[in-house]
């Protein structure tokens, strides 16, 4: 099992170096990168004590076990930022610091008062000290409390139709990673909770979750390379997030948008008639089609998607763009092809409008996917 850690400390590395190398690199990336390091981290104590040389790097074996409690922290800012473009950092963020201050607080007090001895036990995961267990739990407290908060926003998004529509990939990803992590975390308890009531397992329970975890990281990274070109794109909308009234502000929540059921029926047809690859789709010509006047068509896009109805209808053609990537139509087909098959007029038209959206070339994006 040595091998498998070594290969997902590899992957952490290759991903943190791509994504930190990125032409357009935004708050999220920079997050995520710093949360793949924090699981490198763990890697490496997974590693050590795969060896049993925790008694040789006992410092770095105990900085990385404390480092688990940012995990945590380190999903919420990412959630955030994704469905919040507005998020930034500043000092009242450094008040999410304090559990791992207490965390810290306590094994340090802990440890120079002797109640605990990581070095003498053979490491604090594996100890039956009621102070260590104590610690654990901690740790594994502080973490699920940040998860679930996380994970309350990522219900809050997915029942947002107009977040759903303007940010269809986006939502995707930020469910995945959501449902990942909270199954993560529940294996870990019910592995942890199994052990408590004398359950034996094939192999040592630390270890077991080891693997576990290792797994679940290479699948994380795998997963995020299928999603990854989003991270370019801005969001469309910013409805996932509370915000306070204001009668001069333009922002309109899906509960007062009076054009949802008009937005609904436009993002219906378009989808079902899949009209977006027709080039020639103006706002009049899908008005007639849908019988809606062209002025309701253009507010209901503008306050639903936060776009202009030729944005809009661009997104679509993006959309199925990377789809046809995906499915390798351009292996056997120029782009000049995909491009009006998707209902660009030219190819210096959709060089733009992909550069717009997604802040690299075509050509470029299809490397990157290579």
């Amino acid at each position: 099992m040595d091998y498998l850690f070594v290969i997902c400390l590899a992957i952490l590395g290759f991903f943190m170096v791509s994504i930190l190398s990125r032409k357009a690199n935004q708050l999220s990336d920079r997050i995520f990168t710093f949360w793949l390091f924090l699981v490198a981290l763990a890697e490496v104590t997974f590693f050590l004590s795969s060896q049993n040389l925790f008694h040789d790097f006992h410092w770095i074996y105990e900085f990385a076990c404390a480092s688990h409690v940012l995990h945590g922290t380190m999903f919420y800012f990412y959630i955030l930022s994704l469905v919040d473009p507005n998020f930034g950092f500043s000092k009242k963020h450094l008040l999410h610091l304090i559990p791992f201050a207490v965390y810290m607080g306590y094994k340090t007090t802990t440890k120079s008062l002797g109640l605990v001895d990581c070095l003498g036990e053979g490491g604090c995961s594996h100890s039956d000290n009621i102070y260590a267990i104590i610690s654990v739990y901690m740790k594994f407290l502080i973490i699920l409390a940040y998860v679930v908060i996380g994970y309350l926003m990522i219900l809050k998004v997915q029942k947002n139709k107009s977040f759903a529509k303007g940010n269809p990939y986006r939502l995707k990803w930020i469910s995945s990673i959501g449902n990942g992590v909270m199954v993560l975390l529940a294996v870990v308890f019910l592995i942890k909770l199994l052990g408590i009531f004398g359950v034996h397992f094939v192999i040592d329970q630390v270890m077991l979750i080891n693997i576990i975890v290792s797994v679940f990281v290479i699948s994380f990274v795998y997963i995020y390379s299928k999603y990854a070109y989003i991270f370019a794109n801005p969001m469309s909308v910013n409805l996932a997030l509370p915000v306070e009234k204001d009668t001069t502000s333009v922002h309109i929540s899906e509960e007062e948008n009076p054009y949802d059921e008009q937005f609904q029926q436009i993002c219906d047809f378009i989808e079902t008639k899949e009209v977006y690859k027709d080039g020639d789709l103006t706002l009049r010509k899908l008005s007639d089609m849908i019988d809606v006047p062209e002025h309701i068509i253009s507010q209901a896009i503008n306050r639903s998607a936060n776009r202009s109805y030729s944005d809009f209808i661009n997104s679509y053609r993006i959309d199925y763009f990377i789809q046809l990537i995906d499915r390798k139509a351009h292996e056997d087909k120029t782009l000049l092809y995909l491009a009006f098959d998707c209902g660009f007029n030219s190819k210096s038209s959709f060089n733009r409008v992909f550069k717009q959206f997604h802040e690299i070339t075509p050509t470029e994006y299809i490397k990157s996917r290579t």
